[in-house]
């Protein structure tokens, strides 16, 4: 069970980034955008958290330090919060569609989506990430994946924060109902 939980992971990553990739040929135009530097800055957060995981030794032998060991019940575990956070994550992008960038972006004939995921959280696909690398970071045990998890929220939030910005711009008042009804990563609580 030892690689099995490994390699569990890694295909869920794997379906994750195809669909990503696959899916993004099916959206609409964009009419306003985030700035470059703007999404720099997060694929800079991106990409130290990836080193982090990584275990690179960029960051010293402190990314590797293993926090504890590896038992069947904790592979089992982390696991299902892999599988669970990819079908959150898939779900919210089926219900986003032609809406969905990978960057802050208001598309042409942008529609305020509130069912689905999207019904519990203003930002599901940044909750099944973070569900999906915190199942990582603990099947892992080690510092570093904690660090990455860190990384990555933040950079995650901070995004979250600026499509708000944008999308309170452009629906006023309905995003600021939903915003009122809605926690924003984490249902019922955040």
């Amino acid at each position: 069970m030892d690689r099995f939980a490994m390699e569990f992971i890694g295909i869920c990553f794997a379906v994750f980034y195809v669909y990503w990739i696959v899916a993004a040929f099916w959206v609409k135009r964009a009419v306003e955008k985030q700035s470059r530097r703007q999404r720099l800055l997060l694929v800079l957060a991106m990409s130290v958290a990836f080193l982090l995981i990584r275990r690179s030794g960029v960051f010293g032998t402190y990314a590797d330090v293993i926090l504890w060991g590896r038992t069947l019940a904790l592979d089992v575990i982390c696991d299902a919060m892999v599988l669970a956070g990819l079908i959150v994550v898939l779900w919210a992008r089926a219900v986003l569609g032609s809406n969905w960038s990978g960057s802050v972006v208001f598309r042409e004939n942008h529609e305020l989506i509130e069912r689905g995921p999207y019904g519990y959280v203003r930002h599901p696909i940044y909750s099944g990430v973070f569900l999906m690398i915190l199942g990582t970071a603990i099947l892992a045990g080690r510092v570093g994946g904690f660090v990455a998890f860190v990384v990555i929220f933040v950079g995650l939030w901070i995004k979250s924060r600026q499509e708000e910005r944008l999308l309170t711009r452009h629906f006023p008042e309905a995003y600021e109902n939903y915003r009122g009804r809605v926690k924003g990563l984490v249902p019922f609580v955040f």
